[in-house]
């Protein structure tokens, strides 16, 4: 192992934003990740000690330290006691997506511009066929919104959301060719996502599906149920997402 790069990184490093609403710990885990796979900090190498990330990023060091124990968790870093910290080589092919994060977040984070293929989007009501998390909200405006997610030009999956837009009045007039659901939720409407739940099973692709997502028809997919709740309680999205299972595979973090 090589730690010959580990104390220069201030040139490279993007200090956190007070204003940026992005929690301090994401913004140096995103940084940190950033530094990883653009190669600037390579597998072997030793990260710099927790003080010092805290002095480059202008931060407390329980802020580092949520920063640097996620990117372990996730398999980026590893941590040798009385050692240091060092980056491990990538344990696989397949990308990997983080289920406590947005779609556009996810796919950034791969390097990647993430991009929609709009292909429905229209105004209805939750009725008794609305998915049963959303069933005890009948009568309920809503946006019906079905996407081709991509990174760069790869198609990444296929999403069938229903938005309440109880609290969001007007959500139909924005390009979800190019915008995040949940950042225009944050930004134009000030509604957090405090919650989210998701269902995980397998689903085979259809003929239509298979075409959208450049597979063969019957090829497995997987199928994640997502469940958004704001800070009161109450639902505001429904998603069914397929993904090609394999191309990607998906993890939960928890962090104690």
């Amino acid at each position: 192992m090589s730690s010959s790069k580990t104390f220069n990184l201030a040139p490279d490093i993007h200090p956190t934003d007070s204003h940026n609403p992005l929690p301090l710990y994401y913004q140096v885990y995103a940084d940190l990740k950033r530094l990883i796979r653009s190669g600037i900090l390579q597998p072997g190498d030793l990260i710099p000690p927790e003080l010092t990330l805290c002095d480059l990023y202008h931060v407390g060091r329980q802020t580092v330290r949520s920063a640097i124990l996620r990117l372990v968790d996730e398999g980026w870093l590893e941590r040798h006691r009385g050692i240091g910290t060092y980056v491990l080589a990538p344990q696989n092919s397949a990308q990997r997506f983080f289920l406590d994060r947005s779609f556009s977040q996810q796919v950034e984070e791969m390097g990647k511009h993430p991009h929609s293929i709009v292909l429905k989007q229209t105004l209805g009501v939750i009725d008794p066929t609305a998915p049963e998390p959303l069933q005890p909200l009948q009568g309920a405006p809503c946006l019906y919104l079905n996407r081709l997610r991509l990174g760069d030009s790869e198609p990444l999956g296929i999403q069938y959301a229903t938005i309440i837009t109880t609290h969001c009045p007007g959500l139909e007039t924005f390009d979800f060719n190019t915008n995040s659901l949940y950042a225009i939720l944050s930004r134009e409407y000030h509604l957090i996502i405090a919650r989210i739940t998701h269902t995980f099973s397998a689903a085979s692709a259809s003929p239509h599906q298979a075409e959208l997502l450049q597979t063969m028809p019957g090829a497995p997919l997987l199928l994640v149920k997502t469940t958004a709740f704001l800070e009161n309680g109450e639902p505001i999205e429904h998603t069914l997402s397929y993904y090609r299972s394999d191309l990607f595979e998906f993890t939960v973090v928890h962090t104690l």
